[in-house]
């Protein structure tokens, strides 16, 4: 399929049921459920073209679906629970109508292999989406699928699109199950995905967000070429008017990658860079390989390079060992950077890790105590960084309008609203005068 990420021999693909399945396929009817980080939202969207290219069509209400597929995440262990419990409320779906099937794949698919089969006896199919292309094939053959019938049709995208640029990690931190059900690190060729990108453009897609688990580690298998040549080969494309990347790592922000962003007119003024604790010893606990003075000098010089950079980042609170005092680094470190957003966990061991086989023995109401010291600072933090947007124009790619209103983000990933004028519509981008702000989101004036 072109643009698809990877492509695996067919002797690896990850098999049906062992015996075989208890029904014959009744019809080619798939629906798409998605749980987990914007990969997973990727996967699923490769996932959907294919099955839709091999004659399938992909409904959006489970009543009229044949096969049903998880696309799960094992990142945190209560992301593993929804999966279960959505697979639960699937299993009166199935029997309700002969031929149903159910299949899993993601994260969760990858740690738990077949062992699966034997916790869920109702499931059909277990898939690798680093081969889900071997998994389309041989389902095409069970349900007869006809692709001539499809015309070659893809999945139709809305304004933004996610695109993995590279698979898996070789970061190994040691809180983090990525590299063990994602494998090490895989970049795909500039050029497949330049592919995408202009068949995303013709579609309608005017932002695309570059992921990986590492995104920023990214390397052309042929030339070597760094993220920031790519980021100039997407912005090229025509109709592409907003180009944006996640996850960072902070030992991978170079000067190239800054001057990127500071000069390619449609890369965004974004930086997402997790430093997860503040405390060193955490840190090298954790296997980040760099200090908190490390992390701040990145910022820092990140923000000297960019004017109006925004910055959002993740932490994890309760890692095994974390004392009172080396939270309160973490929250002073909060206070000091003064970041757009925070994303905040509780630590949640995950199989195979080496953070695993550590006591877990920072308590559950300990920990949420400590999320929502985070959240309350930060809140009140981001609604001071807000309030610096305060009687400024900025420029808004609209993203919705009901009736008198618009809404739509600006190119540093802050949520706006305001009075739509006439004539204003989705994907067109307008600029606004901030009148307001919240913690939240900007809203203001559009003006013509």
């Amino acid at each position: 399929m072109p643009g698809a990420p990877l492509h695996f021999e067919p002797h690896a693909f990850s098999r049906p049921r062992p015996n075989g399945r208890k029904r014959a396929p009744s019809g080619q009817r798939f629906h798409l459920w998605v749980s987990g980080c914007q990969m997973n939202e990727s996967d699923a969207d490769y996932l959907a073209q294919g099955m839709t290219a091999a004659g399938f069509t992909q409904v959006p209400d489970l009543d009229g679906a044949d096969l049903a597929i998880l696309v799960t995440c094992s990142v945190r262990q209560n992301a593993e629970q929804k999966a279960y419990g959505r697979f639960r409320e699937l299993r009166g779906w199935k029997r309700e109508r002969p031929g149903r099937a159910i299949a899993i794949t993601g994260c969760m698919a990858n740690k738990e292999k077949d062992r699966l089969y034997e916790r869920l006896p109702d499931l059909d199919y277990r898939f690798d989406m680093r081969e889900y292309e071997a998994f389309i094939r041989d389902l095409a053959g069970e349900y007869e699928t006809d692709p001539a019938q499809t015309g070659g049709a893809v999945l139709l995208h809305g304004l933004t699109a996610y695109i993995p640029v590279i698979f898996g990690c070789n970061e190994v931190c040691s809180f983090c199950i990525v590299p063990f059900v994602r494998g090490t690190e895989r970049s795909r060729p500039m050029e497949d995905v330049l592919e995408d990108v202009r068949r995303f453009s013709a579609q309608g897609v005017r932002e695309v967000t570059l992921l990986g688990q590492t995104v920023n580690s990214y390397r052309d298998p042929s030339n070597g070429a760094r993220l920031s040549a790519l980021l100039a080969g997407v912005e090229r494309v025509p109709g592409i008017w907003r180009v944006r990347f996640l996850t960072s790592h902070p030992r991978h922000v170079h000067d190239d990658l800054l001057t990127a962003i500071r000069d390619l007119p449609r890369v965004c003024e974004h930086l997402h860079l997790p430093f997860q604790s503040a405390d060193d010893l955490i840190l090298k606990q954790m296997r980040r390989r760099y200090t908190r003075d490390e992390y701040r000098g990145i910022i820092q010089h990140a923000r000297d390079v960019i004017p109006d950079l925004s910055v959002s980042t993740d932490v994890i609170v309760g890692y095994p060992g974390e004392t009172e005092d080396q939270f309160q680094l973490t929250l002073a470190l909060l206070e000091e950077i003064q970041f757009d957003v925070v994303h905040i966990q509780g630590f949640s061991p995950r199989p195979r890790t080496t953070a695993a086989r550590q006591p877990d023995d920072v308590s559950s109401p300990e920990k949420k105590r400590r999320i929502n010291i985070l959240l309350g600072a930060q809140r009140r933090i981001a609604e001071e960084a807000n309030r610096r947007w305060l009687s400024r124009t900025v420029e808004v790619l609209v993203e919705r309008v009901d009736g008198t209103q618009l809404s739509g983000r600006t190119r540093q990933n802050k949520v706006v609203h305001g009075e739509a004028p006439l004539g204003a519509e989705v994907g067109t981008v307008r600029a606004v005068r901030v009148e307001s702000a919240s913690a939240w989101q900007l809203r203001g004036s559009v003006l013509s």
